[in-house]
């Protein structure tokens, strides 16, 4: 194989020099940087990103227009791409397949562009040998490489000799700041304005900042589509809270948040009372119960180190939380409490999701009780 050229260097992890995130992916990009570099891995959690960059660097480096449709440089039709481009998924690894895809000129496209999904020499069950990271140090000029893969493990030869010779990507769930960014994009791109105070509730609704949650960008993107799709079917290009409201499914946590402002004030009534419509409509005890536990949790959590005199960042990251619209919030009513009042509570919400599991009270009254001695 032929030598390869330059190298891209990114900046990353203490210790990782040669790992970036998407900024410095889009950095990149721009500056035609990434042109240069081969081979590139992208991996990480968020699989909606790396599958948008790898899409993107598919035709950037095959020299396609990014307009739909659009003609190569030199008037190839964009449909010729697939001609020059090599996929090999997971149970299709053959390295000597991949090494020869490598060396083969491309027909059509600026370059040959080879991708790579999820390469057993990258993971940590993998196969114990790969004849890949020796060949990394001369891809030809004329061709590409990407790899894309979830977890991987940093101690193999082929992700070492990735980092040696190209670049490496992590996409990690997104920060609070990021997840708007990337929800207002959408919104942006439906032709749907929405205020930052909508926005903030929208990311909050979907359940993409709580911890340990699931929800994807996926997820995300398909509640901003039904959102704007419901604003747009009603005549509106500015998302309104009866929009929000209307769409968003799971409005179960703005409840919970309603309950904890009425029990911090007092209002007992009013907490059972939003308590009862919760059961009504059919939201499980034990999830309504966990939502509420959680959030005492954090609230305590905030009591004791603003008693310290931490900061509302320094909290946040302490209490391992993505969010500090939800820290700052449930700060607020923390602050309604005295620190021995939340530990009580605490020890009665444990109490009561020990008492509904081993069935000696049922599900509903337990719940209505807790509320009344909060």
């Amino acid at each position: 194989m032929a030598g390869s050229g330059e190298w891209c260097v990114m900046a990353g992890k203490p210790g990782e020099k040669n790992v970036a995130g998407f900024r410095e992916m889009e950095a990149s990009i721009r500056s035609g940087a990434i042109g240069r570099a081969a081979p590139i891995l992208l991996y990480g959690e968020e699989i909606f990103q790396i599958n948008h960059y790898e899409h993107l660097l598919i035709r950037l480096f095959s020299g396609v227009s990014s307009a739909p449709g659009a003609a190569l440089g030199d008037g190839v039709p964009e449909a010729a791409l697939a001609l020059d481009l090599s996929i090999f998924r997971e149970s299709e690894t053959d390295d000597d397949q991949i090494l020869a895809s490598l060396d083969t000129f491309p027909m059509m496209a600026a370059h040959r562009v080879v991708v790579v999904k999820n390469h057993a020499g990258l993971s940590s069950e993998g196969a114990a040998k790969s004849t890949l990271p020796d060949a990394l140090a001369q891809i030809p000029e004329t061709s590409r490489l990407i790899f894309t893969a979830g977890n991987i493990n940093r101690t193999r030869a082929l992700y070492k000799a990735i980092a040696k010779f190209g670049a490496v990507y992590e996409f990690s769930r997104l920060s609070e700041f990021d997840l708007k960014a990337f929800a207002q994009k959408r919104f942006r791109q439906m032709g749907v304005g929405i205020s930052p105070e909508l926005l903030g509730a929208f990311c909050q609704q979907t359940g993409y900042l709580e911890k340990d949650s699931e929800t994807d960008l996926f997820s995300v993107e398909n509640e901003a589509k039904k959102v704007c799709a419901f604003a747009l079917a009603n005549g509106r290009t500015e998302i309104t809270e009866a929009d929000f409201l209307e769409c968003m499914p799971d409005v179960l946590r703005t409840d919970v948040f309603a309950m904890l402002d009425a029990i911090s004030s007092g209002r007992k009534g009013k907490a059972i009372e939003l308590l009862e419509s919760s059961l009504a409509s059919g939201e499980p005890a034990f999830r309504l119960l966990s939502l509420i536990t959680g959030h005492f949790e954090v609230m305590l959590g905030y009591k004791e180190l603003r008693a310290q005199g931490r900061s509302l960042p320094e909290i946040v990251r302490i209490l391992g939380e993505r969010s500090d619209w939800r820290v700052k919030r449930l700060g607020g009513f923390a602050e309604r409490f005295h620190e021995a009042d939340l530990r009580r509570v605490l020890r009665q919400l444990y109490d009561t999701e020990k008492n509904i599991r081993s069935g000696d009270i049922p599900e509903r009254l337990a719940l209505t009780l807790i509320f009344a001695e909060i």
